[in-house]
C-alpha cells in the first residue's frame, strides 16, 4: 500500500445504544473494495478510533481485511493513540490482523513538540514491517506537523506517504513543493480536506477522504475527470459537490460524516456519547446535498 489515488476512510458502523456493527463495516468494506477506489483506511477520524477500545479496534481490523480480502485493494489502519505504548500494541495487532499498513497522527493530550514525534514514528518504523503514513490532522491533534520534520521522516525504510493539510489551496501547494525537495524521492503526499480536494482537484495528490467512502462512485468519476482533465466534467462536479460541503463546514465533521453515511444507505447509527447527532434539519440539508451529487454522476 502506497497510499496513492483515492483511498477512502469509511465509518466505524454503530448500532444503536453504541454496539459496533461489525457485519455492517464487513458489507461497506466489500462495496467499497468493488467499487473503484484505490484503497481503504479503517480508524481514521471518520472510523472513530478515539471512542474504541483496542480489543474493538483489532476486531475492526480484522473484519475489513477479511471484507477486502481477494479485491486487490488494500487496507489501511489508523494506530494513533495517547501513548507510544498503545501505539505499538495498536501497531502489532494490525500487522497480525491482516492489515496492508499503518496510518499515525501526533495525538497527545498535552500537545506534543517535533522530537517528540519523531521518536514516536521512529519507535514505531522499527517495530513493524508496513508501510507507514504520516498525517497531519491539527484540528484533532493540536498540532500542526512541520514540513521538514515530515519530510526527515520519510528516510526511514518504511515511512512512505504524507497525508497534509492546509488552510488554503496555496498554503497547500507551498507544503507540498517543500515536502517534494526535502523528502526521499517516491514518497507520497496526499491532501485530506474535501474542501481542499474539491477546490484544487490535483490528481497528482493522494485524495484522502471520508466522504469517498460514503459516496464512492461519484468520487471515482469526480477523480477520474481529473486525471484526464476533462474540464466540463471538473466543473460539474465541483459545482455538485458544492452544496454538500457547504453544509458540512458548519456541521461538527464527525457528528456530520455518520449522518452522511447514514443517509447514503451504510447502516449506522449516529456516533458514540457524547458526541451528539446532527439535528434534523441538518440531517435533511445533508441528504438534500447527497441528491444534488449523484444526479451529477447521472448527468
Amino acid at each position: 500500500m502506497r497510499f496513492s489515488g483515492l483511498v477512502a476512510y469509511p465509518v466505524t458502523p454503530f448500532a444503536p445504544g453504541g454496539v459496533l456493527d461489525l457485519e455492517a463495516l464487513s458489507q461497506q468494506v466489500g462495496a467499497l473494495s468493488e467499487s473503484g477506489v484505490d484503497e481503504i483506511c479503517v480508524l481514521g477520524t471518520a472510523g472513530s478510533f478515539a471512542y474504541l477500545s483496542n480489543d474493538e479496534r483489532g476486531d475492526v481490523v480484522r473484519t475489513a481485511a477479511a471484507a477486502a480480502a481477494g479485491s486487490g485493494v488494500p487496507v489501511g489502519v489508523g494506530i494513533s493513540a495517547l501513548t507510544t505504548q498503545q501505539v505499538l500494541e495498536l501497531a502489532w495487532d494490525a500487522e497480525n490482523s491482516g492489515a496492508d499498513a499503518l496510518v499515525v497522527n501526533p495525538l497527545s493530550y498535552v500537545a506534543l513538540r517535533s522530537p517528540e514525534i519523531a521518536d514516536q514514528v521512529e519507535t514505531v518504523a522499527s517495530s513493524v514491517g508496513l508501510p507507514l503514513c504520516l498525517d497531519n490532522n491539527p484540528a484533532t491533534t493540536g498540532f500542526v506537523y512541520p514540513v521538514d520534520l515530515a519530510a526527515e521522516l520519510t528516510h526511514l525504510e518504511n515511512v512512505v506517504a504524507f497525508k497534509d493539510t492546509a488552510d488554503s489551496v496555496r498554503a497547500l501547494q507551498n507544503r507540498r513543493h517543500l515536502f517534494d525537495q526535502l523528502c526521499e524521492p517516491g514518497t507520497s503526499f496526499g491532501v485530506a480536506s474535501p474542501q481542499l480536494i474539491i477546490d484544487d482537484a490535483d490528481p497528482s495528490m493522494a485524495w484522502h477522504t471520508g466522504l469517498a467512502a460514503a459516496l464512492p462512485e461519484e468520487f471515482v468519476a469526480f477523480r477520474a475527470a481529473a486525471v484526464t482533465q476533462d474540464r466540463e466534467a471538473l466543473a460539474r462536479w465541483k459545482q455538485a459537490f458544492a452544496p454538500l460541503i457547504d453544509v458540512l463546514r458548519w456541521e461538527r465533521p464527525l457528528s456530520s460524516i455518520y449522518a452522511l453515511n447514514d443517509v447514503c444507505g451504510v447502516r449506522t447509527a449516529a456516533p458514540r456519547r457524547p458526541i451528539h447527532p446532527v439535528t434534523s434539519q441538518s440531517r435533511q440539508r445533508i441528504a438534500e446535498a447527497v441528491q444534488v451529487v449523484r444526479a451529477a454522476l447521472r448527468a
